[in-house]
Order: C-alpha cells, then sequence, then structure tokens
C-alpha cells in the first residue's frame, strides 16, 4: 500500500489491518537497511584498524567511527524486534516510520561519508610554493589514502616525520615521485641530476652541495629498498630529497588525485 493511501486512511481516523502491515514493511525496510549498511561500515572500518593502514586520520576518529556504526547496528537489531513485537495504531506506526524514514537516510549517508574521510579520502591545503606551476599557495586538493604504494610521477602527500629528517616539524608536504627503490641516480659533473641514465633536472647551486653530499656513499650508486627521491615542481625554490635525502615508504601517506580550488580538475 502506497504512503498517499496509508495518509488518506490515518486523516480519516481509520484502521486497516492490510496498511498497518505494509506500514510496518516498510518501517522495517528502513532500519534493516541502516543495519546492514552500519554493519558492513563497522566490520571494514575494525579490518582496517587492525590492520593500521596508514592513513591522515587519527587512531581516535577510526574508534569513534567503529563506535558509532556499532551503536547504529544495535539500534537497528532493537527496532526491528520492537516492530515485530509491540501492537500499535496505524498513526503510531506511520510517526514511528517517518522517524525511521530520516534517521536511516541521514544514518547511512553520514557513515558512509565518515567512513569514506576517515580511510579512503581526505582534503589537503596547499600552503607553499614549492609545487608551481602545478599546484599553487591556496590550492585545495582531495587525496587518496587507503593503503597507498607510491609510482614514479605521482604527486604525494608526506609527512615529515621529525625522528626521519633533520630539522623537520611533523607537518606534511606535497612532492612529485621521480625516484623509486633500486634507480640509479647520480649527479654529473655539469650538475645535472640523472635517474637511470637520463637527466632529470639541472640543479641549482643551493642545492647542489647538499644533493652530492646525499648521494655520497650510495651502494651501487642505487635508491636503497623502502626509499624515495621526491622533488618539487618548482625547481629553485624546493625543499625536497635534494636537502632532506631520501624519503621513507612509510612517510608517503597519500596520493593527489583531485584539485577543487581555486581551480577545478585533476593534477598530474
Amino acid at each position: 500500500m502506497k504512503i498517499k493511501e496509508i495518509i488518506t486512511l490515518i486523516e480519516a481516523n481509520e484502521e486497516s489491518e492490510l496498511a498497518l502491515k505494509s506500514l510496518k514493511q516498510k518501517h522495517l525496510f528502513k532500519w534493516v537497511s541502516l543495519g546492514l549498511v552500519s554493519a558492513v561500515i563497522f566490520g571494514l572500518s575494525l579490518v582496517y584498524l587492525v590492520k593500521d593502514y596508514q592513513t591522515f586520520s587519527s587512531r581516535n576518529q577510526k574508534l569513534l567511527l567503529i563506535s558509532i556504526s556499532a551503536f547504529a547496528v544495535l539500534l537497528a537489531v532493537y527496532q526491528v524486534w520492537f516492530m515485530s513485537r509491540e501492537k500499535i495504531t496505524l498513526k503510531k506506526a506511520y510517526d514511528m516510520f517517518r522517524i525511521a524514514d530520516t534517521l536511516s537516510f541521514f544514518g547511512i549517508s553520514l557513515l558512509i561519508i565518515f567512513h569514506i574521510m576517515t580511510f579512503y579520502f581526505f582534503t589537503a591545503e596547499v600552503n607553499h610554493r614549492s609545487m608551481m606551476p602545478t599546484l599553487s599557495d591556496g590550492d585545495r586538493l582531495i587525496v587518496y589514502q587507503f593503503d597507498y604504494d607510491p609510482v614514479r610521477n605521482d604527486i604525494v602527500v608526506i609527512y615529515m616525520d621529525s625522528n626521519h629528517y633533520d630539522g623537520a616539524d611533523d607537518t606534511h608536504y606535497v612532492k612529485r615521485v621521480i625516484g623509486m627503490p633500486g634507480d640509479y641516480i647520480s649527479v654529473n659533473s655539469a650538475g645535472v641530476l640523472i635517474i637511470n641514465n637520463e637527466a632529470v633536472q639541472e640543479v641549482p647551486a643551493t642545492y647542489l652541495d647538499q644533493l652530492r653530499a646525499n648521494l655520497d656513499g650510495l651502494e651501487n650508486n642505487q635508491i636503497p629498498e623502502g626509499f624515495y627521491f621526491v622533488l618539487g615542481d618548482n625547481t629553485d625554490n624546493s625543499h625536497d630529497s635534494r636537502a632532506l635525502g631520501f624519503i621513507y615508504e612509510e612517510d608517503i601517506v597519500a596520493k593527489v588525485v583531485f584539485r577543487f580550488y581555486k581551480t577545478f580538475g585533476g593534477v598530474s
């Protein structure tokens, strides 16, 4: 039976077993939908937490998501049980259906958004000019953060762990992956950075001594396993691997996939 027909019966102060049965079914569908979605999000979030996937999100945020989804499951189960036992009027059933309809819509929507922003995608802002002209100061980005493995030429977000890099302040940098583990890397006599026998850039004099010091002593002139070489697109003004040295794999936490402000579109 359609909702409009049920409303007509309520306005006429009439009871109908068929209408009540139909309304209970619709009501149960709303709670079952919320319960199923919440159960899936609870299970996935718990697995991701246990496996400790690297993300921007804190452990507390992940625990909050798990707690909210678990509560939603319990609430849905209780409501299904309650509706299967309680004898109610058509009007009360309709009022409860409206509440269930609203809660299920907003509950499912918010849980999915919260889950996506906790484990998959995040927003970030560029606060420097080291990636110009590709990215500018003030650009807003969408980054992919779930179990990301760096790929050459990806624009990535790096956590500058103060335990790994001299002078780091536990902030995040946006750079481009240029060198991969196992790549051959050197600087020739003319000051040109060479990776796998290909010229990458003519290194500015301000970075040349630091870069040569960082590359000094490399076994077979290869980037060690578990490390990457990153550069900013703004060659003359970027604090990157030329000064920082190689980047730990675990510190590369996300890939930039989209820019939505100040311009709109993908980045590469």
